[in-house]
């Protein structure tokens, strides 16, 4: 079918992340993003996809192919990444959504005063997915009560993930 041609556009594949989502992702904005959520998708005990969001405060990108990833230490997600340590992470970037796929190992345990676990994440491959009618404007966002107190907790997070990296 020829109108495909006009909707459908194949993933860019890539093994690192641009360079603008590493300034993104570098834990220097967290004020402008602090609305803008992460997903991240790990694989389930029961073998299905776990999804998660994560905030702008909870990962840090080391260079273009690592990242540090901070997480609750009784989550489903930690479980899941201490057992399986594949993933996936997805953001909105540059009209287009962006997919991560990467392994996770752990790096640290009882970090901040949340006793946060950090992951370390080795990018295996980056899907840049893009529509040729349309932009992406949003993934999932969300709004904080305590706009503040939050910014002050993903300060303090960014810092100790720094001095991980």
């Amino acid at each position: 079918m020829k109108n495909s041609e006009n909707v459908y556009t194949a993933p860019v594949h890539s093994k690192a992340l641009p360079a603008d989502v590493v300034k993104t992702i570098n834990g220097t904005d967290l004020e402008t993003r602090s609305g803008e959520a992460i997903r991240l998708i790990t694989v389930g005990e029961d073998g299905w996809p776990h999804a998660a969001q994560l905030s702008i405060g909870e990962v840090l990108a080391v260079n273009p192919s690592e990242l540090l990833v901070a997480t609750w230490p009784h989550s489903h997600t930690t479980q899941n990444l201490r057992r399986d340590g594949r993933l996936t992470l997805a953001l909105v970037a540059n009209g287009a959504v962006l997919e991560m796929c990467g392994h996770a190992a752990l790096e640290a345990e009882h970090q901040t005063k949340l006793d946060l676990t950090v992951f370390r994440v080795k990018i295996e491959s980056v899907h840049e997915h893009r529509a040729t009618y349309a932009d992406v404007t949003s993934g999932v966002t969300f709004r904080l009560h305590d706009r503040e107190r939050a910014l002050a907790r993903w300060r303090d997070q960014v810092d100790t993930l720094r001095t991980l990296a």
